[in-house]
């Protein structure tokens, strides 16, 4: 607007610069004598012809200017929309990669020793405290995820189904302490009770009797004696043993990194076919 402005101002000036110059050219050729019809109207053209040139061309210009910024801006605003467009089909693409790579072996796993029943499911939210250790996973009853399936990554136990919400669960890891699981060492044929202490590092090996052996280092695996966990499911090692006058004190390290566990498995026990300790 203030670049109309301006020029309107200059036209003017043209306007009243040449109507002074009309008026001299024409004194000019009343002095010399100039009486012919051409020449005096030629006098009364010429002002109107640099009227033309000074104000109406410039006007002309800058209104195809203006109108071809115009359409620069539309241009822009359209490549604009079309960069955003690529960005978001971009980032979908890599969250897409993202997850069929993180999800990769975990499909293998369930291709192989599971039914077709079972859900792969990404985590959604973690929660470590004194009080709990629990994840929520986004699958729900909408999927057909139900209250005490087991959560699985490969052949090992993250945990059990607690609750069950149309679009998204929750699961008690292993490492809280309301998830116990029927437990035995492979090697010697140890059996207990496994349990959380509400440790994300650490978990214990119940009921073990003293009168077995145990050693530290060794696996400790799900026996599938409850009713809820399978048998043959890694769950930890054996971290430190202490012999009590009747049970041992044993403190199990999960095999898993539940800080980093990004997807998992749903299951239920029933589901689960011929499943072998690797």
């Amino acid at each position: 607007m203030q670049e109309f402005m301006l020029r309107i101002k200059n036209s003017v000036v043209a306007v009243v610069l040449f109507a002074i110059m009309t008026f001299f050219i024409f004194r000019y050729c009343v002095f010399v004598g100039v009486s012919t019809i051409g020449a005096l109207s030629s006098c009364a053209v010429y002002p109107f012809l640099r009227v033309q040139q000074l104000v109406i061309e410039p006007l002309k210009t800058w209104a195809s200017h203006r109108a071809t910024v115009q359409e620069l801006e539309q241009s822009v605003e359209h490549l604009q929309k079309e960069n955003a467009d690529l960005f978001a089909e971009n980032v979908s693409l890599k969250a897409l990669r993202y997850y069929v790579d993180e999800s990769r072996e975990l499909r293998d796993f369930n291709k192989r020793y599971l039914s077709q029943k079972g859900r792969i499911v990404q985590v959604l939210a973690r929660h470590f405290s004194p009080n709990n250790q629990f994840f929520l996973m986004n699958a729900g009853s909408r999927y057909g995820i139900k209250k005490d399936m087991i959560a699985i990554y490969r052949n090992c136990i993250v945990g059990r189904v607690s609750d069950v919400y149309p679009w998204y669960c929750k699961v008690y890891l292993i490492t809280d302490a309301e998830c116990k699981v029927a437990a035995m060492c492979p090697e010697t044929k140890a059996s207990g009770i496994h349990e959380g202490i509400n440790d994300g590092n650490h978990t214990v090996l119940r009921y073990v009797s003293h009168l077995k052996k145990i050693t530290p280092h060794s696996m400790v695996v799900s026996s599938g004696e409850g009713l809820i966990f399978p048998n043959g499911f890694a769950l930890g090692k054996i971290e430190s043993v202490e012999k009590g006058e009747l049970f041992y004190s044993i403190t199990v390290k999960p095999v898993l990194d539940f800080n980093t566990l990004s997807y998992c498995a749903l299951v239920a026990k029933d589901e689960i076919e011929n499943i072998s300790l690797k």
